[in-house]
């Protein structure tokens, strides 16, 4: 990963909706690593589960106004516990107390689209059927499914350049962020605790082929989690990231263009033809 990109990894608080509302023009962004790469096997995840009872939240809370964001810590107020925002999700990845963790998964993934049983038995028929995250399997020995976080991040091979857009279904909040040449960086996010739903770019990004490194963390607090990274295609359906266009961190694998396979067995056609004629003029 290029020092821009790594420099740009830390969460972006604003959502970058990619210029005034109702904005049609479509926004390019150039790759990482530009032109043909093998498909991808999936991507690195991490999960957490955090303590029910954590009162070291750096969500601020306002009793007068009921507003998060202002006021005092929420860890000082009755049923202050928990995860409530990104700084939260930054505090479990990055740097988290002794306190903090629960239990915690890592591995590679096929696809972005991970929920609790809640989610699965209330929200899987009108909004999308998931997989269970990985805290939650039959070993699991989390006290509950409520306080968690994830973290994916890699690298989006685009095969074909054209017009794209992501999205990424949520519950309770999530940041995302796309990267390309140069450092520059596109985001979305979505702070705080919130009602599920789907939040993309406003308009479309005008992708060409190669790689683009890109992260998602997501978290959720109490009741129904779900974090699902999807893509569109020419103003098409939105559709799952497949496992194939997700490639993971040092397995990157360039994928020589046609005229570039032209040029070397040309190449090698004429270092036989070379080698023959030595052969020849040596007997």
């Amino acid at each position: 990963m290029n020092n821009g990109w790594a420099a740009c990894r830390g969460i972006v608080a604003a959502i970058a909706l990619l210029g005034a509302a109702g904005m049609v023009h479509a926004t390019s962004l150039a790759p990482v690593f530009r032109g043909q790469f093998a498909q991808g096997q999936g991507i690195d995840a991490q999960f957490i589960k955090v303590h029910d009872d954590w009162r070291g939240s750096g969500v601020l809370y306002d009793p007068e106004t009921d507003q998060l964001g202002i006021g005092q810590p929420l860890g000082s107020f009755p049923g202050g516990t928990g995860i409530w925002g990104l700084v939260d999700w930054k505090t479990a990845h990055e740097s988290a107390p002794a306190d903090m963790i629960e239990s915690q998964w890592s591995g590679r993934v096929a696809q972005i689209a991970f929920g609790d049983e809640e989610f699965d038995s209330l929200y899987r028929d009108s909004w999308a059927a998931v997989d269970l995250a990985p805290l939650f399997g039959p070993d699991s020995t989390a006290s509950t499914q409520d306080n968690w976080t994830s973290r994916f991040s890699g690298y989006i091979r685009i095969s074909e350049a054209g017009a794209y857009n992501f999205s990424v279904l949520h519950d309770d909040g999530f940041f995302f962020n796309l990267g390309g040449a140069g450092g520059e960086m596109l985001s979305l996010s979505n702070d705080f605790l919130n009602p599920r739903n789907r939040m993309s770019f406003s308009s479309s990004l005008l992708l060409d082929v190669g790689l683009y490194a890109f992260e998602l963390g997501a978290y959720e607090h109490l009741e129904a989690g779900v974090v699902e990274l999807s893509w569109m295609r020419d103003n098409g359906a939105w559709s799952r990231v497949p496992t194939g266009h997700l490639v993971a961190m040092g397995e990157i694998t360039p994928v020589p263009e046609a005229g570039t396979w032209t040029m070397m067995l040309g190449g090698l056609v004429v270092l036989a033809l070379l080698m023959s004629r030595r052969r020849a003029a040596q007997s």
